[in-house]
C-alpha cells in the first residue's frame, strides 16, 4: 500500500512525483491576545453612549415636530424666501420640515453605526481606534458642559433631554480612563502582559 501522505514535511522532501513543487508549509495562526476586562468593559459603555446618543436624537426630533407650526413660521417669514420667487404654503413648509427631520435621523443613524464600528476596533486592539474615541468622548464632554452652562430651565423634554447629556458624558468620561489604564495601555501598544 502507497502511502497517501508523507511522513516528512513537504518542504523537507525532494520534488513531487509529477514534478510539481510542494506548496510551502501553512504558517501556523498566532493566537489572539485575551482582551482585558477594562477594554471590554470600555467598550459596553461606548455602546450605552451610542444609546444614549440616539435616545438624545429621538427626544430632540421629537420635541422639534412638536413645534412645527413654529418653524413653518420662520421659514416663511425668511427674508430670502418672501424676496424670491418661490410661493411656499404652510403645508409646503410643514412638509419640508419632516423631509429635514427624516434626512437627520438617517444621518444620526449613520454617524452611530461608524462610531460603533470604531468601538468595534478598539476592542479588537487597534491604538487609532483608542485615540478617535478619546477624542470623541472629549468633544461630547465639552459640549454637555456648554449646554448645560447656556441652559435654561424648561419643560419637560428639555430636562430629560439634559438629564441624558449628562448621563451620556459621565460614562464617556468612564470609557476614556478604562482605555487608559495600564493593562489596557498595555493592549492597544501590544506589549506582553504584566506579571504583577
Amino acid at each position: 500500500m502507497t502511502e497517501q501522505w508523507p511522513q516528512t514535511p513537504p518542504h523537507q522532501q525532494g520534488p513531487s512525483p509529477h514534478n510539481l513543487p510542494y506548496p510551502p508549509p501553512i504558517p501556523e495562526p498566532k493566537p489572539e491576545r485575551p482582551v482585558p476586562v477594562d477594554v471590554g468593559t470600555a467598550a459596553q459603555l461606548l455602546w450605552v453612549v451610542a444609546g444614549l446618543g440616539l435616545i438624545q436624537a429621538l427626544v430632540a426630533m421629537t420635541a422639534i415636530l412638536g413645534e412645527k407650526s413654529t418653524f413653518a413660521d420662520q421659514l416663511l417669514n425668511e427674508p430670502a424666501i418672501t424676496s424670491s420667487e418661490i410661493d411656499l404654503s404652510r403645508d409646503t413648509a410643514e412638509n419640508l420640515l419632516f423631509v429635514a427631520i427624516g434626512f437627520l435621523g438617517l444621518f444620526i443613524l449613520m454617524f452611530t453605526a461608524l462610531f460603533l464600528l470604531i468601538v468595534y476596533f478598539m476592542r479588537k486592539g487597534r491604538n487609532w481606534a483608542r485615540k478617535l474615541l478619546t477624542i470623541g468622548c472629549a468633544t461630547i464632554v465639552a459640549l454637555t458642559v456648554m449646554a448645560v452652562s447656556t441652559t435654561e430651565s424648561g419643560g419637560g423634554a428639555e430636562l430629560a433631554l439634559g438629564g441624558v447629556q449628562i448621563l451620556q458624558a459621565v460614562v464617556a468620561v468612564g470609557a476614556v480612563v478604562l482605555m487608559h489604564r495600564k493593562d489596557s495601555a498595555a493592549y492597544f501598544l501590544r506589549l506582553p502582559p504584566s506579571t504583577e
